[in-house]
């Protein structure tokens, strides 16, 4: 199978990570182009190991809101290319939609959550017509394309926002190699719990509430926070742990390409976004066996086991998140007993190999209506 993608940004994200696994797990009979609209190849650190993918450089026009240069561009790309199947991820790669007017390539777009002007319910309405007419058969001149998602949340709005049909729609929650988490050790204690998350640092992660929902809870206990992750806020959540006399307290250790040794050395995880869906990064705290205080957006609340339910919260009730986290830094018992739950719904339904093959039949299956 010969797979083309085409991502907004091949910098290290959820999208990303779930691609690398992907391409090592389908095996050398798959072959993968990448096209970066924004020319970053940072992800590819990703692949060791996996000879079966290449970059495709495409020339972008920026701004504006639908490109027809793009589109053009695009399409020769796809042409040049040949591939069997084209993989477009999020609105960012709305355009190579209309480039395939032409080429009628078999066509998974996936839809992993919103960007930060689309968070908490302000999308675009200009957005959600553009996804409408450019996904209708009209558009577009052929039937072999289909939506994946990792939500409810995002297959229901694909449905009833989009005008997506439901036999177009597929449920698939991301996955992860559940032992890697499971028996990640570390050789270093420092004696004090360890508050923790991994995420890219921008704006919609709101690691800025994080910080703060932990100022306000470690004033009933010894604990430290680490953060794992690189991007533009790093400075300003430096800054902000400092204002709050937390340079001891907080440790930012950079994007890290992997995270399980960091998150062994963590007793809570904490998710404090604006907007989520169903990420990578939850389910590897899960499989490692950490209860977690959270935001209830997106699934998050559902992905959890029940007994952790009661720590997820409103994104704008820090005060609710604060004693959660003081509450389950107070209890080892609780933490345990959480973790455990957490590990055993991750084993039962959010492993790689669970994803990989939903993934590859649904590949094949799309491939087949062209």
């Amino acid at each position: 199978m010969k797979c083309f993608w085409a991502f907004s940004t091949f910098a290290i994200g959820g999208p990303q990570r779930r691609f690398a696994t992907l391409v090592k797990a389908l095996g050398p009979d798959w072959t993968h182009a990448v096209a970066a609209m924004d020319g970053r190849y940072d992800a590819e650190t990703l692949l060791e190991g996996a000879a079966n993918h290449s970059r495709c450089d495409v020339s972008v026009e920026k701004g504006g809101f639908l490109s027809s240069r793009n589109a053009r561009v695009f399409a020769d790309a796809l042409r040049a290319a040949a591939p069997d199947l084209l993989l477009t991820s999020n609105w960012g790669t709305i355009e190579w939609r209309l480039a395939n007017r032409s080429t009628k390539i078999p066509h998974v777009h996936f839809e992993d959550g919103f960007s930060p002007d689309e968070a908490l319910g302000r999308r675009s309405w200009r957005r959600d017509l553009a996804r409408r007419i450019l996904f209708s058969r009209a558009a577009t001149g052929h039937d072999a394309y289909g939506f994946v998602a990792p939500s409810s949340q995002i297959c229901r709005l694909l449905q009833r926002a989009w005008g997506a049909p439901c036999g177009r729609v597929h449920l698939v929650p991301n996955g992860v190699d559940i032992a890697s988490f499971a028996h990640a050790q570390t050789d270093e204690t420092t004696g004090s719990l360890i508050a923790g998350s991994v995420g890219a640092l921008r704006p919609e992660k709101r690691f800025d509430r994080m910080i703060r929902i932990f100022d306000v809870a470690r004033a009933e206990t010894d604990a430290r926070l680490l953060i794992v992750g690189g991007g533009p806020d790093m400075q300003a959540l430096q800054d902000e742990a400092a204002r709050r006399d937390l340079q001891a307290a907080v440790k930012f250790v950079g994007a890290q390409q992997d995270v399980a040794p960091f998150l062994a050395k963590m007793d809570v995880y904490m998710i404090t976004s604006d907007t989520e869906q169903m990420p990578i990064s939850l389910v590897e705290a899960m499989a490692a066996g950490l209860p977690v205080v959270g935001v209830d957006v997106g699934d998050v609340k559902q992905m959890v086991s029940m007994r952790n339910q009661p720590f997820i919260h409103p994104p704008g009730d820090e005060a609710a998140a604060a004693r959660s986290l003081a509450t389950l830094l107070g209890d080892a018992t609780l933490r345990t007993s959480i973790g455990l739950d957490n590990a055993a719904k991750a084993a039962a339904e959010f492993t790689e190999h669970r994803m990989v093959a939903r993934y590859r039949d649904l590949f094949h299956a799309i491939k087949q209506m062209g």
